[in-house]
């Protein structure tokens, strides 16, 4: 398996690459999903490549939102920028900008992102015709799943290892659009999860906190399982952090991929907010009722000397602590202050003393966040391309150089060379010459030297050339000259318009076209929708679920065939059936090109493209009734009555689709 790491900024992408990646990924400009960090442009994105390339490591462009019709000839064109700049693959989500680029670009490698929602063999069968050469697994895709995409399809499988969990289905997630306006899809959420909710029923709070903030991804100790069922590429999620996490991140993953496992401690140190292996064995324990970094729990408080204006505070500790570090103090599970501790002192084994204004009390937990002697460590080292030069120089001819590079060999010619009148050049003076590079470290050969001298200027220049034709042969292959092509698109979109959503067959039917939205999808009850749509003159239509297993698609085919009834997809799995099929909000059409794509009528969550119709706020595939009701499957409370409530007084109502599994969703 691979290692893909982030790479936020510069130095993310130098510590991804000095600690192991592969691969890194990256975004520019407005064109991600992380548009809220100041990393890269297409100004600086040649640098970036090339240096990953110096290094042998391949790079990603997640250019991975919808884009409107306005901005879509400026998302081409720039993949277009970046592929002959060097870039290796993109990371799209939006169909219509993948199918511009196979149709235009057969050459240009494309990965299709997890915001596509691609978590079972159907869903990625239906988008392979798309040339992606690479799928980027939904983070709640299980383990069995997995193995029968790889089985099954000719694609690399690209799965999430480690770093934030979104607590919602991928793609599907419109909180923060819906509320502030800032679409998840197009880069700019607002990260709502994270606030506190009330957990309500029939109006009575039953549990307060942080109860959709998810815990981080570790699968440190399922690699194993992970490659067997055909992983080829393991995700460390974090273009938002710090440097110090994606180095740690990518060794502590290299280590684990190579035997000597992963040091916990330090995954801990780099970011965590309590650890889950999500859903690889089911709907997973996701929910950490925490909203940050918690580090490493090292000790408690021993005493405090309260003062004036300064306290003391004396900690004992199982971990040698360091000047200038970081601690987050709790008070049980209760987050209490954050303290940095520029005067640590060690007093004894064990025990140390600092001051602060802050208030602390005996007995409270200590959690170390940022250990700064290890941070120093991690983030001031720095390394070198090693490479194998031979050096010939002989009086009356040219000095020449032989480089050994990735299996193959190049020559470089210099000046000639003089004959030495006084202090002949020394094996010692080209070596010590060529350890002059900050991208090379030079293993230098002198395979002849004669009694020659060359004046230090032509020799500096000599050396620059030789290591400039070494970074060109790393870099120039990866070179392009693609011409951009100007979109023309005049297709008119079909909008499927005079629609009524009904939950139950109870509702009144008032429109043309009627699409049901059960809880339960049973045979019979939806032979009785069609039966009173058909005497009341409807069209029906049933509501196919953004997420399904290989039972859940088994089950909804065998309805289909046996109705015959119109469906609305809401995932990419759902276009297999045979039926006349309405493009569901959940499929995030957002511009004429993806209309075009799928060319049937459409329905859009968010767009002005077509008719819209207000999709879930997120859909969950853990359980609620678990994590905050300590319940079980055999003795589910759920019911209609159980909201998740704002500080500001906002009810998002809980709602429940059972298939196989339970899948539950977040509503008005």
């Amino acid at each position: 398996m691979k290692i893909l790491s982030p790479a936020g900024n510069f130095e993310s992408l130098k510590m991804a690459v000095f600690n192991g990646a592969d691969e890194v990924y990256l975004g520019i400009n407005d064109f991600n999903a992380r548009n809220n960090i100041d990393g890269f442009c297409l100004n600086n994105l040649k640098d970036a490549v090339d240096f990953a390339h110096v290094f042998d490591v391949k790079v990603l462009l997640a250019i991975n939102i919808l884009f409107s019709d306005e901005d879509l000839q400026a998302a081409l064109d720039t993949v277009v920028e970046a592929y002959n700049m060097g870039v290796d693959a993109f990371i799209i989500q939006d169909i219509g900008l993948a199918r511009l680029v196979f149709e235009n670009y057969p050459e240009i490698e494309i990965h299709a992102s997890t915001q596509m929602g691609l978590h079972n063999l159907e869903g990625v069968q239906a988008v392979q015709k798309f040339g992606f050469k690479r799928i980027v697994l939904a983070r709640e895709t299980p383990l069995e799943e997995i193995k029968r995409i790889k089985e099954n399809c000719n694609v690399e499988i690209e799965y999430f290892a480690q770093g934030a969990l979104c607590v919602s289905f991928s793609g599907n997630c419109y909180l923060s659009s819906y509320l502030c306006g800032a679409s998840g899809n197009r880069g700019r959420c607002k990260q709502l999860c994270r606030l506190p909710y009330t957990f309500e029923k029939d109006g009575q709070p039953i549990k307060n906190g942080f109860l959709l903030s998810a815990k981080d991804f570790n699968m440190s100790g399922n690699l194993k399982e992970l490659e067997a069922a055909g992983v080829d590429v393991l995700k460390i999620e974090g273009r938002a952090r710090r440097p110090f996490y994606v180095a740690v991140a990518t060794r502590e993953y290299f280590n684990d991929l190579h035997g000597s496992g992963a040091n916990q401690e330090k995954l801990k140190l780099a970011f965590n907010r309590g650890y889950t292996a999500g859903y690889f064995d089911g709907n997973g324990k996701i929910i950490s009722e925490i909203q940050n970094h918690i580090g490493l729990e090292v000790g408690k408080v021993e005493r405090v000397n309260y003062g004036k204006k300064f306290n003391e505070v004396f900690i004992s500790s199982r971990r040698k602590l360091s000047p200038k570090s970081t601690f987050k103090i709790f008070d049980g599970e209760k987050e209490k202050t954050v303290l940095t501790a520029y005067d640590l002192v060690e007093i004894a084994s064990g025990k140390y003393k600092l001051t602060t204004t802050q208030k602390v009390d005996a007995g409270d937990r200590v959690n170390l966040i940022v250990d700064a002697k290890l941070e120093n460590e991690v983030l001031s080292q720095n390394q070198r391309r090693k490479v194998k030069v031979k050096l010939f120089a002989r009086e009356g001819q040219k000095i020449r150089a032989k480089v050994v590079l990735n299996g193959g060999e190049i020559e470089v010619e210099g000046e000639v060379c003089e004959t030495a009148n006084k202090q002949p050049i020394k094996e010692k003076d080209l070596k010590d010459n060529f350890n002059k590079s900050e991208l090379f470290e030079a293993k230098v050969e002198v395979e002849t030297l004669g009694n020659v001298f060359m004046p230090k200027q032509k020799l500096n220049e000599f050396r620059r050339r030789v290591f400039y034709e070494i970074f060109s042969q790393l870099t120039e292959k990866h070179r392009h000259n693609l011409k951009k092509i100007k979109i023309v698109n005049i297709f008119q979109v079909c909008k499927f318009d005079d629609f009524q959503i009904v939950e139950r067959q109870e509702e009144s039917f008032e429109n043309e076209n009627i699409i049901y939205s059960p809880s339960v999808y049973e045979p019979d009850d939806i032979v009785a929708f069609q039966i009173k749509c058909k005497d009341q003159g409807k069209r029906a239509y049933l509501d196919t679920p953004n997420f399904a297993l290989k039972a859940d698609i088994e089950m909804l085919e065998d309805i289909i065939s046996k109705t015959k009834i119109s469906i609305v997809a809401n995932n990419y799995y759902a276009l297999a059936f045979d039926t006349q099929t309405v493009i569901g909000a959940g499929l995030n059409v957002y511009n004429k090109t993806a209309a075009q794509t799928f060319d049937r009528p459409i329905i859009t969550a968010e767009s002005e493209l077509s008719n819209r119709v207000d999709f879930p706020y997120m859909t969950l595939r853990h359980c609620p009734m678990k994590s905050h009701l300590g319940a079980n499957c055999e003795n589910c409370p759920y019911c209609d009555s159980f909201i998740y409530r704002m500080d500001n007084g906002r009810r998002l109502r809980l709602k429940r689709k059972k298939l196989s599994t339970c899948t539950f969703y977040l509503t008005d």
